[in-house]
């Protein structure tokens, strides 16, 4: 996740507050605490541990275990959630959508945990190069294109962005046997071709 991601996630999330009933946050694709803490501090700082002061919280998903995961479960299992629907007030699935193979079945999947009246906060690389983890489909949307995956009768719109991603640490030169080649992602944005993110706030009805 870039740094202005989680910024713009923070002041997104800082628009909504945990109710008396339900406080309850899914973190899907949370992954370790060592990553959340120590290789992008960004996410525990800007994110977490804003959530865990306002008074929500926060259940961490990832398909693997590990230190900082409380629920081990596969988000692109059409089974996923079942003994967990309609629990959170929250819903946080960030940079998924693009690594997964059945979009709509992860979508469902979010959408069934997350309770209504709650939210669902999704982020997507809008302008970015392919990276797999293990896999890379290809997708890459913006906003509207985000909501356009539900049913609109069924979700709101609360807040939505194209997060320009400025900081000059996300475009290395790498090492590279051609000339120039391994300048090309700082030249592309010197060029005014930055890396792009979408994010997008939904509300359920």
């Amino acid at each position: 996740m870039f740094r202005e991601e989680s910024v713009w996630i923070k002041e997104s999330l800082a628009k909504i507050k945990p109710s008396a009933g339900n406080n309850k946050v899914a973190n899907l694709g949370s992954s370790s605490e060592e990553l959340r803490k120590v290789f992008q501090p960004h996410i525990h700082n800007n994110i977490i541990q804003p959530l865990m002061d306002t008074g929500w919280d926060i259940v961490h998903v990832d398909f693997k275990d590990d230190v900082g995961v409380d629920v081990v479960a596969d988000l692109t299992n059409k089974d996923f959630g079942n003994d967990m629907k309609d629990s959170f007030a929250l819903t946080i699935c960030t940079n998924m959508l693009e690594h997964v193979l059945d979009i709509p079945l992860v979508v469902n999947n979010l959408f069934k945990v997350t309770a209504h009246g709650g939210y669902i906060l999704l982020t997507v690389p809008y302008k970015y190069r392919i990276h797999h983890d293990p896999i890379d489909n290809g997708f890459r949307p913006n906003p509207d294109e985000i909501a356009a995956l539900f049913n609109a009768t069924e979700i709101e719109i609360v807040d939505k962005k194209v997060i320009v991603i400025q900081e000059k640490y996300y475009y290395p030169i790498k090492k590279s046997k051609y000339p120039i080649w391994g300048y090309r992602e700082i030249i592309k944005y010197h060029l005014g071709k930055k890396y792009k993110v979408s994010g997008i706030l939904l509300k359920k009805k």
